[in-house]
């Protein structure tokens, strides 16, 4: 079987390995800016320029593009189920591009692997951010340190990483988080396709956020000790004990213990890369770490609010806790990054010692699939929607259009789609 076969095999296999994950009633429905911002401006500006149009200050180009797919070769029915499958492609794209792009760092397909499945099987993933575009953000930010790492061996993957890198940056802003790795092996010219392709999509996010500045953040005064704390609530919290609920659980039946526990075995693991593991390992854990941390400062420090400020919780707010996915998708993903990295690290006690490792992360992934909820299990179903409004436009001769409502309620997100268009689609 050919390289491209195997790599098209694996996509799908991915894409639905992901779109399993979402409950079926979660399935169609249409989540935030991907109704009210993407599929709204896709209908109503068919243009190339909207793919470069700034929403809240920043460049979304890739939601965008797959608005303008979906738009263009869907019935209108469809549209909720066709953003679903297709940002699950896109989540098993950065999958493979991971897996593709970390051959760079390791020879070991089992470790490149298991860095490839961490964006599938994350936990606190398919709470909010998988199976949308309006988070699809998150994904490429952790993609663009390993475009960074991979030097190109021939004029194809150069351009594939340019290209990649490019739409990662024009949908991220916060990839500026990984310049620094430019000065990686400066002087490698294999390595400067992913960087051009960076730099290029940054300077266009730069030149929007200039001309476009995003709305003023809350005044909220964070206490820096939560962001602390909240980092290790959102990423071993949940790693260790699954979801909001079991973390509140825990918090309000025995106080901080568990998660220090929780806590206690991420250091012991980092500690432990740094202590056996070898120089690029070491390298690579302090990368992963700092990523892991700083992204999660950056969020909460540039959204402060109420429930994220941990360390003035009273104990009635600990009562109503929940896991902050889209914030801490990323960082979490950085912290299941340390294990493959532990089992390259145990390579030196035999080949046995980093296969059980390997095994018990695998695991770890599997207990992490199902998820018990998401944000968008409550609906509502777009196509259900949309037969809603067809109907009501057929009862009234005076109704000339139907706002399609999306997912979550306290977005008040909606698409206006005009009867017409409803009684075609």
């Amino acid at each position: 079987m050919s390289k491209t076969a195997s790599y098209a095999g694996a996509l799908i296999l991915l894409t639905l390995l992901s779109f399993w994950r979402i409950p079926q009633v979660a399935q169609g429905v249409v989540w935030a800016e991907d109704g009210a911002v993407f599929l709204t401006d896709a209908l109503n500006h068919p243009q190339v320029l909207t793919l470069v149009h700034p929403y809240s200050g920043y460049l979304h180009v890739v939601p965008r593009l797959a608005a303008d797919v979906v738009v263009r070769f869907f019935a209108l029915r469809d549209y909720g189920l066709a953003l679903n499958v297709l940002a699950c492609a896109a989540v098993a794209v950065v999958s493979l591009m991971t897996y593709h792009c970390s051959s760079a760092v390791t020879g070991s397909k089992w470790i490149r692997a298991a860095w490839a499945a961490i964006p599938i099987f994350v936990n606190v993933g398919a709470i909010e951010t998988l199976g949308n575009f309006a988070n699809m953000h998150w994904y490429l930010l952790w993609l663009a340190p390993w475009l960074l790492l991979k030097p190109a061996k021939s004029k194809f993957e150069g351009s594939l990483l340019f290209v990649v890198a490019a739409l990662s940056s024009l949908t991220e802003i916060i990839t500026i988080l990984f310049v620094p790795l430019f000065l990686y092996r400066l002087r490698d010219k294999n390595l400067w396709a992913a960087r051009a392709g960076l730099a290029l999509g940054l300077a266009c996010q730069i030149y929007a956020t200039l001309t476009h500045p995003r709305g003023g953040s809350a005044s909220y005064h964070l206490d820096p000790l939560s962001a602390l704390y909240g980092w290790f609530l959102n990423t071993s919290g949940p790693i260790v004990y699954g979801t909001s609920t079991r973390v509140m659980q825990q918090i309000i039946s025995f106080g901080p213990a568990p998660m220090i526990l929780a806590a206690l075995l991420v250091v012991a693991v980092f500690v432990a890369v740094l202590i056996l593991g070898s120089k690029r390992d070491k390298w690579l854990a302090g990368l992963f770490l700092t990523a892991s941390v700083v992204i999660w400062c950056g969020c909460v420090f540039s959204n402060p609010a109420h429930y994220l400020d941990y360390a003035s919780f009273s104990a009635s707010d600990w009562k109503t806790i929940f896991l902050f996915g889209r914030y801490s998708v990323v960082p979490t993903m950085f912290v299941l990054a340390l294990l493959p990295l532990f089992a390259s690290a145990m390579s030196r006690f035999g080949k046995s010692a980093p296969a059980a490792v390997l095994v018990a992360f695998s695991l770890l992934l599997a207990s992490m699939y199902f998820p018990p909820s998401t944000s968008r299990d409550n609906g509502p179903v777009w196509a259900e929607q949309v037969l809603i409004g067809r109907n009501l436009c057929g009862q009234a001769a005076d109704t000339n259009f139907y706002d399609v409502p999306t997912a979550p309620a306290f977005f008040e997100g909606k698409v206006r789609i005009s009867c017409p268009a409803l009684k075609a689609g």
